[in-house]
């Protein structure tokens, strides 16, 4: 009972020590928003697949590409074919974003 006293009379103390009457500063600067970079195909494979709790061993064996393809793929040692995409897609559930430049060198 006595350390909730105590408590209250020290919240008390440090409330008035505050001086009520000086405006909080305001930043009068626009926030400007981070700069979001595109992820690259090998980069949303590996998030999609983390998100879905799938090991690549067991990606690897759900969509029938080679273990040692799909490290690649997510290492961006290599550019997976469409039909590679399309099975990945088709387990992981879609969301992989090809932008022009990856869509090119497929």
């Amino acid at each position: 009972m006595d350390k909730y006293i105590f408590t209250g009379i020290l919240f008390a103390a440090l409330l008035n020590m505050v001086d009520h009457r000086t405006p909080l500063p305001q930043n009068k600067q626009p926030i400007k928003p981070a700069v979001q970079q595109a992820l690259t195909i090998g980069q949303q494979i590996q998030l999609a697949r983390i998100r879905k709790g799938f090991s690549q061993k067991y990606l690897s064996r759900l969509t029938s590409i080679p273990m040692d393809i799909l490290v690649a793929i997510e290492k961006e040692n290599k550019i997976p074919t469409l039909n590679q995409l399309h099975l990945i897609q088709e387990i992981i559930g879609g969301g992989i974003v090809i932008n022009g430049d990856a869509f090119a060198r497929l």
